[in-house]
């Protein structure tokens, strides 16, 4: 009977042990140091999206700017511009100058057009992305360039005069400097320099007037011609003869 007992005990005690055993794991890795950060991090964060609604909810206004503020950030970080999407830009603004006569090209576009084209060439373009934003600008040597001045890190040029290098600025898709250079690219403002000063500018009032509408209306009507237009004119050509 005593060993029956003893042997009743031992095996109560293995069932306990076995069955209080992953209690006892559960209980140890709840209670350890990650287990209690994270149970902090992320009570720490329930609480800060509480804090967010309810200041959301007793300042609306406040919370409309900030939602507006950060969804435009998004859109501009979408829709930065890349160094492909310059040389595409660079390289439609170069064919647009092309199909046309030297005569007839603007020079502002030209002239900017020529020096993109010659620091490319050179391989002195650089491309640097600035998450909302990019900016395309000239540097000095070539990646490659093993002069002294090139390697020399205390020839190199400073933060203070990278604006003065900066050649286009590209923002929400589009590239600003290439495109105000193009405006009007096929017009060559060297034609009209000998008129006279008022003459060298239009406002789009003269351009889109009532007036010049029905003027350019007129040149479709028929001419139709009086007997006294006719007399006259045999007139003038008789005089003319006799003359």
């Amino acid at each position: 009977m005593a060993a029956l007992r003893a042997c009743r005990r031992w095996w109560c005690s293995a069932s306990s042990s076995v069955s209080s055993s992953p209690v006892s794991r559960w209980e140890k890795v709840r209670n350890s140091k990650i287990s209690v950060w994270c149970r902090s991090l992320l009570n720490d964060y329930k609480e800060a999206c509480r804090d967010i609604v309810g200041g959301a909810r007793e300042k609306p206004g406040k919370a409309t700017f900030y939602i507006a503020l950060l969804g435009s950030a998004g859109v501009c970080g979408h829709l930065n511009p890349t160094k492909d999407s310059f040389e595409c830009s660079f390289l439609e603004a170069s064919n647009k100058l092309l199909l046309l006569s030297p005569w007839v090209r603007s020079g502002v576009s030209n002239e900017h057009v020529q020096k993109l084209a010659k620091v490319q060439n050179q391989g002195r373009l650089r491309y640097l992305s600035l998450v909302l934003a990019s900016v395309v600008y000239e540097a000095p040597f070539d990646r490659d360039s093993m002069i002294y001045e090139a390697q020399c890190p205390h020839l190199k040029p400073r933060w203070l005069q990278f604006p003065e290098r900066i050649l286009d600025v590209g923002f929400v898709g589009k590239w600003w400097v290439l495109r105000s250079k193009m405006f009007d690219f096929d017009i060559n403002d060297d034609e009209f320099k000998h008129l006279p000063q008022h003459m060298q500018t239009l406002s789009s009032g003269q351009l889109h007037s009532e007036e010049n509408e029905k003027l350019y209306l007129e040149k479709f009507k028929t001419v139709i011609l009086t007997e006294r237009d006719i007399q006259e004119a045999e007139l003038q050509k008789s005089s003319g003869q006799q003359l």
